[in-house]
Formats: C-alpha cells, sequence, structure tokens
C-alpha cells in the first residue's frame, strides 16, 4: 500500500478544484482504512496489505526490474537467498511502513510500546539518555531498512527529545497525518528544507537530532564502498558530527514478523575520541556510518529498499540491462 502520490502540484501551485477532491477523498480513504486496521488488528492488517504488495510488485513491473537488478549487484556472493524473493519481500515490508502508522495512530502508547519492542537496548539508551542529561550532542542515523518511519515515535517514548528530519510529502493531507503520529510521543519534526539550520541548532545546545543518512550525492560527496559498490554519500553527518563532537549512533528499526512487533537495532556508537587524529575526520566518519548501516542491511536484506536508486540513477539503469541480457 504504497503512499507516494504523482501529479500533485506543489506547495506555491493552486490545486485545480478535481484535484483537492481526489485528495480529500484519498485522505478520508486513508483515515477509514487506519481505524479499520485498528479493528481487525495487527495480523489481518498486514495480511491485507501483503495481497495488495504483491499484486503491486507484478504490476509495477520498471520497479520490480530495478528492485531485482540493484539487489542481485549489492548482495552477490554476500548473503544466501533468492534474489528475487528478497526484492518481492522488500517491496511487501515498504508497503508495510504505512500499515505500521495506522497502527501506531491507535494502538501505541507509552504504556505499551516496550510490549511491541520498541525499548531501545542497553548499554545505549543509557548512554543516550546521560548525554541527553549532560548536553552531549548525538546524531542518530539510519537508512532506508525497516520500519524507519516509526523509529522517532519510538525514540519519544525512551525519554528522547530528538529533532528529526523528514522529506514533507506533496499531498499536505496525508503529510499532516503522517507527521502527528510521528510526532506522538514527543520527538519535534523537521522539514528537510529547514534542517541544516536546525540540526546546528539543537547540536549546539548539546541536543539530539536523528536523520535517514543513506541517500546518493550525486554530484558531491564522500567517495565511498556501499555494499562493494562505488558510490557517493553526503558529508553532512561528517561535517555536523567534527564541527560539534557529537556521538554518532547507528540505528534501525527492525519489523519482526507481522504482529506488530519491532527490534531496535543499535549496530554502532562513534565517539569524538575516535577520530581525533585522522587526517580526514570527516570522511572517517561517513565511511564509519555506511558501514554500520551495510552490517544492518546484511544480516536481513528483506527490509532493505531495493527499489531506491541508492547508487544513484545511472548505476540502476545499468544493472536492469545487465539483468535483461543475462
Amino acid at each position: 500500500m504504497p503512499h507516494d502520490v504523482t501529479d500533485i502540484p506543489s506547495a506555491n501551485e493552486p490545486a485545480k478544484p478535481w484535484i483537492r477532491i481526489i485528495l480529500a477523498l484519498g485522505n478520508l480513504h486513508r483515515r477509514c482504512i487506519g481505524f479499520a486496521f485498528s479493528l481487525v488488528g495487527p495480523k489481518v492488517a498486514y495480511w491485507l496489505t501483503g495481497i495488495g504488495a504483491r499484486m503491486m510488485y507484478w504490476l509495477l513491473l520498471p520497479l520490480k526490474e530495478r528492485s531485482e537488478a540493484q539487489c542481485a549487484a549489492a548482495l552477490s556472493g554476500k548473503v544466501e537467498g533468492d534474489v528475487a524473493v528478497i526484492a518481492k519481500q522488500s517491496f511487501i515490508h515498504r508497503t508495510r511502513n504505512l500499515t505500521d502508522l495506522m497502527l501506531a495512530a491507535h494502538r501505541l502508547t507509552l504504556d505499551n510500546f516496550k510490549r511491541c519492542g520498541g525499548a531501545l537496548p542497553e548499554p545505549h539508551l543509557s548512554r543516550m539518555l546521560t548525554a541527553q542529561r549532560e548536553q552531549r550532542p548525538v546524531i542518530l542515523v539510519t537508512g532506508y531498512y525497516g520500519s524507519f518511519d516509526m523509529l522517532p515515535i519510538f525514540l519519544g517514548y525512551n525519554g528522547i527529545k530528538a529533532s528529526a528530519v523528514y522529506l514533507p510529502h506533496p499531498n499536505k493531507g496525508f503529510d499532516a497525518y503522517r507527521k502527528r503520529i510521528r510526532a506522538q510521543s514527543g520527538c519535534d519534526l523537521v522539514p528537510i528544507q529547514h534542517a541544516i539550520t536546525k540540526l546546528e541548532r539543537v547540536l549546539e545546545g548539546g541536543g539530539t537530532v536523528a536523520l535517514v543518512a543513506d541517500h546518493h550525492a550525486s554530484k558531491r560527496g564522500i567517495d565511498v564502498d556501499f555494499l562493494g559498490i562505488p558510490t557517493k554519500a553526503h558529508s553532512s553527518v561528517g561535517l555536523l558530527a567534527c564541527r560539534y563532537d557529537a556521538e554518532v549512533v547507528v540505528a534501525g528499526l527492525h519489523r519482526v514478523g507481522a504482529d506488530f512487533r519491532f527490534e531496535v537495532v543499535v549496530e554502532d556508537t562513534i565517539y569524538p575520541n575516535e577520530w581525533k587524529d585522522e587526517s580526514n575526520a570527516i570522511e572517517w566518519v561517513t565511511r564509519r556510518y555506511m558501514q554500520g548501516i551495510e552490517n544492518m542491511i546484511l544480516r536481513d536484506p528483506t527490509q532493505y529498499l531495493w527499489g531506491y536508486a541508492r547508487w544513484g540513477e545511472q548505476h540502476a539503469r545499468n544493472v536492469v540491462k545487465i539483468n535483461q541480457s543475462q
């Protein structure tokens, strides 16, 4: 049940009346589905989502081909399992992200989040809470892995007051709905267009920020190998970490089964004293956190977003052509 909407006017372009009506009906439909899911429970909700996801995966042939091609290029010789199956499961996991949010709106509270597997493991939770009390800056980074949309909710319920960067959805009604759910535990949701100014202010004050740091830097970036494939990574995490002496926590939210259960995985914590003697600290931090994200993916590649052009559009097109020629 993907929630990407195309052909939606920008914020500065007035929507035509029929588009506004369609979006309003779509938002109402989504809320009704969310309420229905809260009544039938997670197992039925995920089952229904899975049926729709499987149908859409076979219908969206370009996405299917891209997912399988990138998965094959990145995982060849690294993990066991059928690439086609991994890619399909990846799409199903991605569509369940919206189901997660719908269920969280009605089912997730401060009283039960631990039963859902949302507690940060020790000693990482204590370390992050101590850093918060002592006003030491922390940057939590994750990738397009597992139920990444849910991570800000669990951070807040664990007592971590984080400012989480997010990409606003062009459908303003859905964006407000998603933002309200993700901020229900008290995390501050920061639109990506205001991220730099906001993150600098938070880190300067000794706060915690959270962001998806798994984007392809198409022009400028740091050269890294990600899953054995050369790519470019944005330098922003390394720059902020070095500028503010911030700890970098590499974490992800792993979905467990299909019963609204999760596991917070902390893959690595990078401390400022570890890069103080490095000749290029920004590159060192970047490669280290990217390695942490890579380790998470290799542990369960079905929960990574293989349809996303992580290595750039040109790489995605190239590997699709190679797969089609074989």
